[in-house]
């Protein structure tokens, strides 16, 4: 979902909430909302150390590790008094002692040896960086230009020269230090009318359009500029017929078209791969392409068999036939990292009838011979070689913890080394309870098996009939591990987890339009939003009144971001099916929200598919609504905007609807602060303790 700014008054009803009853265990919702999470792992250039962000509900901070020893904090900034939070932007190692880092655009460096930080003068209103490869020079978007920089000499000069309305993001240096390529485009603010709020406050949208990306001379020279169908992340370098170029991932409007294309510093663009979907192309979790170190190769991803597999191309083919199929079989893979000596990759993958489970695998890049790395169960992902190749860093989750930073040897049989403990002191962890995968035929016409996973505690009474809550995940192109879950939304992975210890059953449901299951799940939300995928939630209510021991007419339904939207979905075309539901953060109306690149592959456009539109907008239908409902909001979201919420808001109001709602400043999509965690976690624990249990 694309980001949106905004600005509204607060407005907010308050419900109290009563004090809950003691925890059953040792999962409190002050614990779980403490959880730490470990993001960004990055190797020294000596291959000694590794750094990594560490984010304590709100407050984040860079740290150091060697493996075997316990990580070293290198920052510690207090938080902003008005948003009790703190980050850490992008950060580089500079020198095996030295680390460039960005906070509150500004660049800074730290000693990963004495943990002293010193801000660096002329760096002020900083939004990016990037270093060349003998790290002396530094290229740095500064009040919307790019400039360039001698680390050593403290020189500067400035070599764009943008209008205004132009923002830069991604900016990278070529392997010779010789161009900096960045992605650019045109950012405005729009005033968006709500009819409902009166004509003084208004809402203002941010949008941005005419993406391009830029290849500049790094010493004198004006800078070349190529279409593309969105922005992203630093560009990868590769190989060219005139030299260097960049390589990157071309979308079609329609989102049925993917094209992996090779644009010289010149400006010639070349495709090297093509893709093509009836229904819209499903890149899946990471699957940027990445070029090898020395610029021959592109390690891409693509599900053209049905399945996300990895594929190398020469930079400078000519042809598909020289491409070299590294993964096959019935699973996903994809978070692709090179060996500095280009000479191998390593992976993370699922495996033939795990695919809610990730692992870690090494690829020969000349002969395609693939060795086992990691093959412990959970999730293992975002493998990075250090600069020698003999280690890999990445990340890991499983039953009995979150998300943490791992190093390993990279051959098989060695053993992971620990990097990061992140559960808050207190957390036993014989509490947490291992999901279970579970299938059900889906309540669509076609009745085809939903995948989902159940988690009931040891502690639950089978003999007696038990409340239950189905989990719809967010971000529709996702999906539910057995393990805590490794994106943005994983603290509430943490919540289920405190709500089975409670005596809940919960059960998660990967509804059609989720990855990890093959091309033909990943689509089936196509031109169908709030659809069959609707039928998939109701289906996990009929599975869990299959169990003997949950009651039929005590099962509740919340979702957060497109779950939240499934929620009101769900409210409205299966309005007496649960006893209570609770939206946070969910759209309203997709027509409201925006109709770009996302809802266009999957939907179309207003004006070509009305009536879809017309049945996927939830507040639309609200007048059906017949059980309790919870709204939660972000004032700070970006993604799914308070707009949407308030519209849904004023719909029920109009309609006489009751319904609670809480809003929070300053707070963004997924929740983050830990004092917004603590009172949202309450907050639902006795709405759903209210609704199920009395």
């Amino acid at each position: 979902m694309s980001p949106a700014k905004l600005a509204l008054p607060l407005l907010a009803a308050v419900v109290l909430i009563a004090a809950p009853p003691a925890p059953k265990g040792s999962l409190t919702i002050d614990r779980i909302s403490e959880i730490r999470y470990p993001t960004d792992q990055q190797w020294s250039p000596d291959s000694k150390l590794i750094a990594f962000l560490w984010d304590s509900a709100g407050k984040q901070d860079l740290y150091v590790a060697e493996p075997g020893k316990p990580p070293v904090r290198v920052t510690d900034f207090p938080v902003n008094p008005n948003m009790l939070q703190t980050d850490i932007g992008r950060f580089e190692w500079a020198s095996p002692e030295q680390i460039l880092f960005l906070h509150e655009g500004a660049l800074w460096s730290a000693n990963a040896a004495n943990q002293r930080i010193a801000r660096l003068p002329g760096f002020e209103a900083t939004s990016g960086f990037s270093l060349t490869r003998d790290r002396q020079q530094l290229a740095v978007v500064r009040r919307g230009q790019v400039w360039v920089a001698n680390l050593q000499a403290h020189t500067e000069r400035q070599v764009t020269r943008l209008s205004a309305d132009l923002r830069i993001t991604g900016v990278s240096f070529s392997p010779d230090g010789n161009y900096i390529a960045f992605n650019v485009a045109h950012v405005e603010e729009t005033p968006d009318p709500l009819p409902f709020n009166g004509e003084r406050m208004k809402v203002f949208r941010q949008t941005a359009w005419d993406a391009r990306i830029g290849i500049v001379p790094a010493m004198l020279g004006d800078p070349v500029f190529v279409p593309t169908s969105g922005g992203g992340g630093p560009l990868q370098w590769v190989q060219t017929a005139d030299g260097t170029g960049v390589v990157h991932s071309e979308l079609t409007p329609d989102r049925k078209n993917r094209n992996i294309v090779v644009t010289s510093v010149s400006g010639d663009s070349r495709t090297v791969w093509k893709d093509h979907d009836d229904a819209y192309f499903t890149p899946g979790r990471g699957a940027n392409p990445v070029s090898s170190p020395d610029g021959k190769w592109i390690a891409l991803v693509s599900d053209r068999t049905g399945w996300q597999h990895i594929y190398l191309i020469p930079s400078g083919a000519t042809a598909e036939s020289q491409v070299r199929q590294i993964t096959k079989g019935n699973f996903t893979a994809g978070y692709v990292n090179w060996s500095q000596d280009s000479r191998k990759i390593s992976f993370a993958h699922a495996a033939d009838g795990r695919p809610m489970e990730r692992f870690i695998s090494v690829a020969d890049a000349a002969t395609g011979k693939i060795e086992a790395i990691v093959t412990a169960s959970g999730m293992n992902f975002d493998p990075s070689f250090s600069p020698d190749a003999a280690k890999i860093t990445y990340s890991r989750s499983a039953v009995d913890h979150p998300m943490e930073v791992y190093t390993v040897d990279a051959r098989p049989g060695a053993a992971p080394v620990r990097i990061t403990r992140s559960l808050t002191d207190g957390i036993d962890v014989a509490d947490l309870t291992p999901p279970v995968p579970v299938h059900f035929p889906s309540r669509a016409t076609d009745s085809k098996q939903v995948p989902g996973s159940l988690i009931v505690h040891k502690s639950l009474d089978k003999t007696k009939k038990n409340p239950a809550i189905v989990w719809i995940h967010s971000d529709g192109p996702n999906q539910n591990y057995l393990a805590w879950h490794t994106d943005s939304w994983r603290m509430y992975y943490a919540f289920h987890q405190y709500l089975a210890q409670q005596g809940y059953v919960i059960l998660t449901v990967d509804y059609r339009g989720s990855s990890g299951y093959g091309r033909d799940w990943a689509v089936g939300d196509y031109m169908d939003m709030g659809g069959k995928e609707t039928q998939d939630v109701a289906a996990g209510a009929d599975y869990l009144k299959t169990l003997a021991y949950v009651d039929p007419d005590r099962i509740a339904v919340w979702g957060l971001s497109y779950g939240g939207y499934m929620t009101l979905q769900a409210v409205v075309t299966t309005p007496t099916l649960f006893r209570c539901a609770i939206d946070v953060a969910g759209v309203g109306d997709w027509a409201t929200w925006n109709p770009g690149a996302y809802t266009v592959a999957r939907l179309g456009t207003p004006v070509t598919n009305p009536k879809g539109y017309e049945e996927s907008a939830a507040v639309k239908h609200l007048g059906k609504l017949a059980i309790p409902l919870m709204i939660l909001q972000g004032t700070n979201d970006t993604n799914v905007g308070l707009w949407e919420t308030l519209t849904v808001v004023d719909a029920l109001e109009k309609l006489g609807k009751p319904f609670e709602m809480a809003f929070y400043p300053g707070e963004i999509h997924y929740f983050r602060r830990a004092y917004v965690l603590r009172d949202a976690w309450r907050r639902v624990e006795e709405f759903f303790d209210r609704n199920l249990n009395h």
